[in-house]
């Protein structure tokens, strides 16, 4: 699950105390009650963090809106189209359109072209996110690998 690795101990007691009364959050919602559904006795944190600021995001969210005008329609076409979570939407339905080929290509796409992304003094802004963006997804799927791999 998408929860610090280092946490996991605090994962498993938040589970095993759930008893099928879930907080609002994915976690619980979708995590919990699938491991419930599988009769998994616990569930496996995998997530990293990593070096990613909040700072890092508002400062390349700053400079997109400021400067990247074409970026910017990009990123809120993206949204515009993003499924629909709420009560009249299956959550099933939500998750086959945000893994549906078509939008993870432009995912990727957008993702990408904030290589591009500097600011007036030429720092390469949108690189240094991307770079620390990849050693975090990395990390998790390192994660995912060393759990699989477990007992």
């Amino acid at each position: 699950m998408e929860w610090e690795k280092s946490e996991d101990k605090e994962l498993n007691i938040e589970y095993q105390k759930s008893n099928g009364n879930y907080s609002i959050d994915e976690i619980q919602q979708i995590g919990f009650r699938l491991a419930k559904k599988l009769n998994h006795k616990e569930v496996y944190a995998v997530n990293w963090a990593g070096e990613i600021s909040q700072e890092d995001m508002t400062e390349l969210n700053a400079l997109i809106q400021g400067s990247y005008p074409e970026l910017l329609n990009t990123m809120k076409v993206i949204s515009e189209n993003a499924p629909d979570i709420s009560l009249n939407t299956p959550l099933v339905n939500s998750f086959r359109k945000l893994n549906n080929n078509e939008t993870t290509k432009e995912l990727e796409r957008m993702y990408l072209s904030f290589v591009t992304v500097t600011d007036n003094n030429e720092k390469m802004i949108g690189f240094d996110f991307l770079n620390k963006w990849l050693e975090r997804e990395l990390m998790v799927f390192k994660n995912i690998v060393e759990t699989s791999n477990s007992d």
